[in-house]
């Protein structure tokens, strides 16, 4: 028999041993195009036309004789039998990517063979001027359920850290606060090598983690420890972004520091350091800084006026990761302690004019409050997976401050002269001690019962004091009048709950039953004593002013709050695989529930003659519904769902009192007063597709508050006091829905481009006073809003523009009759760019934006704020070390002053901020690892 033959008949014989009748083996040859040879160390995937992986590296087997001559190479891959189209990728360092259409016509065969062998071409690095040509990377695809970044197809500068690279990936978007957003969907956590870090703060792993150790990042669904440990789901997966490590960086640490200076005496230093072992991964991190920003040149739609900064600060921060996993990981504990010293400098001034009838009353108000903090908190998370799951948290928080603040008040019109005088003096300390426990085993194995627990501890501890003095003027009588008020305020409280549950799956066919209970428990023991001294006196003097306590204004006050709760919840479950993997994805299919809270609440009340013992209890029944559906592939998600819930009023609240302690402004009880109660729905849709477009996603929300709370006001001219008193309020609702859609442009993918619309409409209630009136009103105002935000990108090699806009339309009404209809016109455009020269590797970035604002009844309302940043980075020592140079708002345009104009006034808010500054950076970075081949020990690699 002919050599050959008998080789493809060995190998079909061999990948078919394992083969059931549902599968379909690919079986195909691969040569060197140019040398017809065959060729070793390729890889074999099998995508579906829309790029999702169906098998991601295929069986290759290399033939050779005797004389250890390649003879031939063949590979053979398993899919399902049915008819349908795939493709096939062929990738080797050296060679381009090879891509050829397969198609299973008769799935009852046993195997598809090609009929000409796979012929890979060596690529062509042609060095034109210094620029080299190679083939471009695939920047993400879906390999199942999953969407993988790859990170060597984004070209970022040198010194670069992952946020860097975060937010040049497609589809995805960051907010000021650090929360990420995929296609629109809010990442839960961000995790590193499919590990918690630094207890889920997001900041600290995207700030000092250098992008070049990445080699992907992951988005998917994970399941919870506890799910894990069970083997099936019983909690919700949270929806992660999982940074994963080149192999190389996966031992040894990685490390940086930087150090910077700049103008208005702005200065900078931090380290940051990442180990692993075997067993073993701990990070140290040391900051300390003057300069109160966390935003970068090069981000697009961060820089408005809104955005800047609202005071000074100082901050000094040490913490440290320690997280230990088991071989088998089965055992993993995890210890963070953070430490946080900060010094803050807030400085305002406020002008205020009010529209009252024959009169417009001014009012200007200055503050500026100094403080130290401590902050001190220590965590511990043991867990165990086997033979049952168990968790034991422990967390320690300790605080301490010493805060000084002073502050002026004047009120005028034509009749009246009000000012106010206040000095703030505060020292103390608070402690929190927690200890969270929770488990959960199988009662049933075969049916998968299970039950669980947890407790939770906490008691705080807090102290303030407060001196002012109150001068009214009145021009008509020229009488004046002066008062002193000062204040010792306590508060502490104790946090108690215990949480039981039992799940019995498949208890009537498919249907699982859940059950439990809750106990919680809240004390809160405060007093509050007024003093009326004859002169402004600080804190350090309240000890002499027994006898000049104010009884009306002085109060104790103890509240107990009671919750027992029982709910019970029927539900369904499904599931979706992951490509072609036998591994199922369970999921509630649909769930309805109810929980029966009873509230109790106790107040033990003491203020002037008021000495109450308050005490009621209320019995609620809250439903809720939800419907998920998932094709069989994952590629469709549907969810929808339903809840009622409600809360009682808090009893303080509905205690008769009247607190003047304050001479201008009232604050009265309300023993009418009830609780909340809201209805709220919502459906979400997302379609996922391959490489040319992720995915889009679809939702809209709806939110009915059959009662709400809301706080009325009246104003007296002739006293210049304001009072105001709960009342409940009811119709008001909104809804909301939201669009993003992603896109990779052309074919070589160097065009992205992204929009993220939603609209709202709102109907809100609440109290207002009329033009011209003293009394509020219940008034209802009806909102719409309509944004669209999106942005176009191309990013080649060390080359990056983003052309952006950003465009919020809001349209208000109201019923009452001076209500003004406001047509209000938000938006923003501009230019973001980086480019590193080639040769000396010089990066220049920059980004200018101009903020407007049309439509508003006030002409200092709008505005155009044109925002100009720019940076300069040059590496050293072969990229060890990084000198950046930045510039923020070089045109000095963004102002700290913020106005805002209704239809009961006008007001115009200064802060002390930094909004412009020239700031030099130093970065050095570091990292070692283990040799590769026949080095020992831990060697240095740059």
């Amino acid at each position: 028999m002919d050599r050959k033959k008998l080789l493809v008949r060995i190998l079909l014989l061999f990948c078919c041993v394992h083969t059931s009748a549902q599968t379909v083996e690919i079986v195909g040859e691969v040569e060197d195009a140019f040398l017809q040879v065959p060729l070793s160390g390729v890889r074999i995937s099998i995508l579906n036309p829309d790029s999702t992986v169906v098998v991601d590296s295929a069986k290759v087997v290399d033939f050779i004789d005797r004389n250890g001559k390649l003879l031939k190479v063949m590979f053979s891959a398993v899919v399902k039998a049915e008819k349908r189209d795939y493709l096939l990728r062929a990738t080797r360092p050296g060679y381009g990517d090879v891509w050829k259409p397969v198609s299973v016509l008769l799935p009852e065969n046993r195997s598809v063979r090609l009929e000409e062998p796979i012929k890979m071409r060596k690529e062509r690095n042609m060095a034109l001027n210094e620029v080299v040509v190679k083939a471009t990377k695939v920047k993400m695809y879906y390999k199942g359920d999953t969407l993988v970044y790859d990170a060597d197809a984004f070209k970022l500068p040198d010194g670069s850290m992952l946020d860097a690279l975060i937010r040049q990936l497609p589809g995805v978007t960051m907010n000021d606060g650090g929360e990420i957003f995929v296609n629109g969907r809010r990442v839960d956590e961000l995790l590193l090598g499919s590990r918690t870090f630094f207890r889920g703060n997001k900041k600290v792993l995207m700030e000092n983690l250098p992008y070049y150790t990445v080699k992907n990042l992951k988005v998917y669904e994970k399941q919870t420890d506890k799910s894990e440990a069970l083997g099936y789901d019983v909690e919700p997966r949270k929806y992660v972004m999982d940074v994963n490590l080149k192999n190389e960086y996966n031992q040894g640490y990685i490390a940086n520091v930087e150090a910077a200076g700049g103008t208005e005496d702005r200065w900078l230093g931090r380290g940051f350091l990442l180990g692993f072992t075997d067993r073993w991964r701990y990070a140290l991190l040391g900051n300390v800084n003057n300069v109160n920003e966390s935003r970068h040149i090069g981000e697009h739609g961060h820089w408005s006026p809104a955005t800047m900064p609202q005071s000074l600060l100082t901050t000094r921060s040490v913490a440290t990761d320690l997280d230990y996993q088991s071989k088998d990981k089965n055992v993993t504990d995890n210890f963070n302690a953070d430490f946080t010293s900060s010094d803050t400098e807030s400085e305002m001034r406020q002008r205020y004019e009010q529209f009252l009838e024959g009169s417009k009353p001014m009012s200007l108000t200055e503050n500026r409050n100094e403080s130290d903090n401590w902050h001190l908190k220590l965590v511990n998370r043991l867990v165990f997976k086997k033979p049952s799951y168990f968790d034991f948290t422990s967390y320690f928080d300790y605080d301490k401050w010493d805060a000084r603040g002073r502050s002026g008040f004047e009120q005028w019109d034509k009749d009246l002269t009000a000012s106010m005088r206040t000095n703030a003096l505060s020292e103390g300390r608070g402690w929190a001690f927690c200890q969270e426990s929770g488990g959960t085993f199988n009662i049933n194995k075969e049916k998968q019962w299970h039950g669980g627990y947890s407790l939770f501890f906490r008691y705080s501890d807090n102290q303030s004091w407060l001196s002012n003095r109150y001068d009214t003027w009145q021009t008509v009588s020229q009488a004046e009048d002066v008062r002193y008020n000062a204040s010792d305020v306590s508060k502490r409280w104790t946090n108690f709950s215990l949480n039981t549950y039992f799940t019995f799956s498949e208890l009537w066919g498919k249907v699982n039953l859940l059950t439990g209970g809750n106990v919680q428990f809240s004390g809160d023991r405060s007093h509050d004593y007024l003093y009326h001294p004859d002169t402004l006196l600080l804190a350090s003097q309240l000890d002499m002013l027994t006898a000049i306590t104010d009884p009306s204004n002085s109060y104790d006050s103890h509240q107990r709050n009671w919750q027992y709760k029982v709910y019970l919840a029927l539900s369904q479950q499904a599931s979706y695989s992951i490509g072609d993997s036998p591994l199922k994805i369970m999921y509630d299919q649909w769930r309805i529930g109810v929980d029966v809270p009873v509230s109790h609440q106790s107040l033990d009340y003491k203020r002037g003659v008021i000495d109450t013992l308050a005490h009621d209890t209320w019995v609620f029944f809250t439903p809720n519904a939800a419907f998920r559906h998932m094709s069989k592939d994952g590629k469709h998600d549907f969810r929808v769902g339903v809840g009622y819930n409600c809360s009682p009023a808090d009893l303080l609240n509905q205690i008769a009192y009247r607190d003047d302690s304050q001479p201008f402004v009232v604050k009265e009880g309300n023993p009418g007063l009830k609780g909340t109660a809201t209805t709220s729905a919502n459906a979400d849709y997302t379609r996922k597709y391959g490489t040319h477009v992720s995915l889009w996603h679809a939702g809209a929300s709806f939110n009915y508050r059959h009662r709400d709370v809301a706080q009325s006001a009246s104003y007296n001219p002739v006293t210049g006091v304001y009072t105001y008193k709960p009342m409940n309020v009811s119709g008001a609702y909104s809804a909301t829905a939201r669009f993003d859609i992603s896109a990779n442009i052309g074919e070589k993918r160097y065009w992205t481009w992204q929009m993220n619309a939603d609209a709202n409409y709102d109907h809100s209630v609440d109290h207002a006073m009329l033009a011209g009136e003293t009394e509020s009103h219940v008034n209802a105002v009806n909102t719409t809003v309509l944004h669209d935000g999106t942005y176009i990108q191309y990013n080649k090699d060390a080359f990056n523009i983003r052309a952006s806009g950003d465009i919020r339309w809001r349209h208000s009404e109201g019923r009452m009759r001076d209500f003004e209809t406001l047509d209000a016109l938000d938006f923003n455009y501009g230019l973001s760019a980086r480019y590193t020269l080639p040769r000396i590797k010089t990066t220049l970035s920059a980004d200018a934006t101009m903020y407007s604002r049309r439509g508003y009844g006030s002409a200092e309302l709008n505005t155009d704020d044109f925002v100009l940043n720019a940076s300069l980075s040059q590496p050293f020592w072969k990229g060890k070390l990084i000198a950046r140079i930045e510039a923020f708002d070089l045109l000095h345009q963004v102002s700290s002053t913020q106005y805002s104009v209704n239809a009961q006034g006008r007001t115009e808010t200064w802060f002390r901020s930094l909004p412009h500054y020239v700031m030099l950076h130093l970065v050095f970075h570091w990292n070692k690892n283990p040799k590769k081949g026949g080095c020992s020990g831990s060697c240095s690699n740059f």
